[in-house]
């Protein structure tokens, strides 16, 4: 039965007896213009995009910041 256990940024997987480690980083984006660029330099290191969020005020016109959840690993 395949299981996770986390530790901090990593995540331990397990199937069959196997062990596998992912690291994940999140990172801040500001404008959704720089989300395209961000996801393609990451990718380009060995990153895989995991999650996308956004989150701002509730004020018209106020800053909207976009979080990326790379993984990479296991």
């Amino acid at each position: 039965m395949p299981c996770k256990l986390f530790i901090g940024w990593l995540v331990l997987e397990c199937d069959e007896g196997e062990v596998g480690v992912k690291e994940y980083e999140c990172v801040q984006v500001g404008h959704h213009k720089n989300v395209g660029n961000t996801i393609e330099e990451w990718q380009k290191n060995g990153w895989r995009l995991h999650t996308c969020a956004c989150a701002g005020p509730y004020i018209a016109g106020g800053p909207v910041n976009h979080y990326l959840l790379f993984e990479r690993g296991e």
